[in-house]
This record gives C-alpha cells, structure tokens and sequence, in this order.
C-alpha cells in the first residue's frame, strides 16, 4: 500500500509518539509510508525569516524503529502570527492534492483537525481515497486559546461524520466520537503500540545513575513525559516530603520538558527537594529505556480534564513493558484500558492517596515485583507494535475494499 500519514505538528520535533509508531511499522511491512506535517513550533528569526510557500522533503525519516522509512512532506507557510495556521491551509491543501495524485495514494491517515483535516477529506473524496481517522485526544480541548475551542468541536464534528473509518485509542474516545456524529460501525479500537525490542527491562545504567545523583540503593519515583499544566506534578512535589519522611533516600526523576517546567522547579526550591527531585529536560528517545530502567515506580499524576479525561498516555505501555510498576490518576481513558493490578497498574484518587500508595510499594519488593511482572505480561501480549501495525494494516486494507 501508499499510504498517506497527514498530521499539522512538527513530525520532526515532536515527542516520538503513536504516529511515528504507527506509519514506521508499516513501513517496516513492506508498505510505502508519506507524511504531511506542520512546523507547528515555528520560530522566527527578523524580518528575514518570515517563511516560504514551497514544500520541504526529506527523504528516509526514521524516529521509532531502525531500518523504517518515511518520506516528509513540510508545505511552507507565513511565518507571522494568525496567518501562519491559514497560509498552512492553503498549502497544505496543494500538498495533499499533489502528493495524493503523484504517489498513487490508496489510504489516507488523518491526525489533523484544524490545519488540513477537511482539506484532506475533500481531497480524497476526489480521487476516491479512503480516509481514516485516528483519534488520541479530544482536539478542541488541546488548543490554547478558549475562543477557538468551539470552532475546533465543530471541525471535529464536521470530520467524524465525513471519513471512512475512525480508530480510536481508547473506548471513551469511541464514545466521544460517536457522540459527534461518527457512525457507530465506521470506530474500530486500536490500542497503544510500543516497541518491546526497545522498551524492556534491564538493570539500571550505573553511567545514567551517577550522571543524576542516583545511588544503587535509592528509591527512585520517574515521570516521562512533556510538563503540561495538566501533568498533575505540581501537587505531587508538595507532597513528596512526606515519601522522604517515610523513605529518606527516595528521589524523585522527571524525564522531560515542557510548559509547566519553571513552575515546578519553583516548587522545587520553595519545599527544599533541590537534592530529592531532578528535571532532566528533553531525552533523546533512544535513552528512555535507560531512564525507565532507574525507576522502581513510575507515575502518571495528570489532573482529570476535558483534555485528559479519555486519552491513553503513551508513557504508561513505555512503563509498563520495562517491568515497572505504575500509580496513576484514574483517567477514565486509562482505566477502560488497564483496569488495574492484573495489568500492572494502581490507581489513586487524589495527591494524598498516590503518595500513600508510593510508599507502600517503594516499602514492599514482592508486591512491586508482582505488578511489575502483571504489567510486562500484559504488555507483551496485547500492545506489542508488531500486533498493532497487523491490526493497523488490516483496518486499511478494508478501508481501502469498502471504498
């Protein structure tokens, strides 16, 4: 197959994540992967960077899995603020009509809403391309400025009832997009990939553990992950003196970056953990094993919100499949998915509760192990990206025969 992936962030910059997982195991099976994306963390640099309108393409992009391949796409745009999203319309419309007609397109995957989603539709719907969306979060909840939510539903409700297929990541998803118009029988499930080549457990690199001050005997709590406001660390940095009370080697390691990071470093310094709690930035992701593989507890503490409510955060099968344990927020995304200690998982109502669970499993090896060996079972066995990219191919083929 040719297979079209069209998405309006940075394919590039963006956290390696279920799109990369995706179009990169296809291509893996032997399929001809394209990518359509936008430079959504553009920069200007004076008066002589205000952008161009011609397309860039880079050939043999490879971010999850060596030996994959992906030819990108980037239609160029205005680099001035509030034309830069409309110029992307444009040309991104000239990109996919182009791409679709030249490289003999047979499915389109939309990830795109606001940028290109009802220009690649209407694209396909031209040249008779099936059009298949996938759903990881609640679009219009993820734009920045209020007053364009409700404009961004609408789009999304406009979409879902317009493409050929929706694979969502989890069953509120499915709900969510039902809701808006999508034909109940058009939304399949397609869970969360994760490379199990990659993501294993192993013993901890002692090189990594001295870079961050980590002892072989430390407790060690780990966050993965970009800092939105919604991460929930905040409230859980207030409450980690009281794991360092009970457990006074415990530290606390958040792997990532992101809005929310000179918050919590105040946090940081205003409750005296600057020795207890790491920000390591941005992490190649090739390292994310090796920082995984520190932890003795993972954690997802994100708040419950319109945006996070029923998504499936990716870092918990990158948790899971390195053996560790997880105490997380009970988004209703997460726990349709990983009810619970079958699968590794623990889950705690408020800030109060996470922290007593953290001690009770930084205190007790076997329960620790227990989950941990729950969840790399499960893992294996349900979300390996081999059995994904099966399933995913499957749902194209017959997207492409219904059409």
């Amino acid at each position: 197959m040719n297979v079209l992936f069209v998405h309006e962030v940075d394919w590039l910059k963006k956290v390696v994540f279920d799109i990369h997982t995706l179009a990169e195991s296809l291509s893996l099976l032997g399929h001809q992967i394209y990518a359509i994306d936008y430079e959504n963390t553009w920069q200007r640099d004076g008066l002589s960077g205000l952008g161009t309108l011609k397309t860039l393409e880079i050939n043999g992009v490879s971010r999850a899995f060596d030996g994959s391949s992906v030819h990108l796409r980037r239609p160029g745009f205005i680099k001035i603020p509030g034309l830069s999203r409309l110029s992307a319309g444009v040309t991104h419309y000239f990109e996919i009509k182009k791409t679709t007609k030249e490289k003999n397109i047979d499915v389109m995957v939309l990830y795109g809403v606001a940028t290109n989603g009802l220009q690649a539709v209407r694209l396909a719907k031209q040249h008779k391309v099936p059009v298949v969306f996938r759903s990881i979060d609640i679009a219009n909840q993820l734009v920045p400025y209020a007053h364009l939510r409700y404009p961004t539903r609408i789009l999304e409700k406009k979409l879902y009832s317009r493409v050929d297929m929706i694979l969502t990541l989890t069953p509120g998803l499915t709900g969510y997009v039902t809701k808006l118009g999508a034909e109940a029988k058009k939304v399949k499930l397609l869970p969360m990939p994760v490379d199990t080549k990659l993501f294993y457990p192993f013993p901890p690199p002692t090189e990594l553990a001295r870079r961050w001050e980590i002892k072989p005997d430390d407790p060690v709590i780990l966050y993965m992950g970009t800092l939105f406001d919604f991460s929930g660390l905040d409230l859980m940095i207030r409450q980690f003196p009281r794991i360092v009370r009970e457990i006074p080697r415990a530290k606390l390691l958040i792997v990532g970056d992101g809005p929310q990071r000179p918050k919590l470093k105040s946090i940081i310094r205003e409750t005296g953990l600057l020795k207890k709690v790491s920000i390591t930035g941005f992490q190649p992701y090739d390292t994310m094993p090796q920082y995984l593989n520190l932890a003795t507890v993972c954690v997802n503490p994100f708040l419950v919100t319109g945006a996070t409510r029923d998504i499936f955060p990716g870092k918990i099968v990158q948790y899971l499949a390195c053996a560790k344990p997880v105490v997380a927020t009970p988004l209703p995304g997460l726990v349709a998915v990983t009810p619970g200690e079958e699968q590794g998982m623990v889950y705690a109502a408020n800030p109060e509760d996470m922290t007593d669970k953290l001690i009770r499993l930084l205190k007790e090896s076997e329960y620790r192990q227990k989950l941990g060996s729950s969840g790399l079972d499960y893992v294996r066995r349900v979300h390996s990206y081999e059995s994904i990219a099966d399933q995913l191919e499957a749902r194209l083929r017959e997207a492409i025969d219904a059409k």
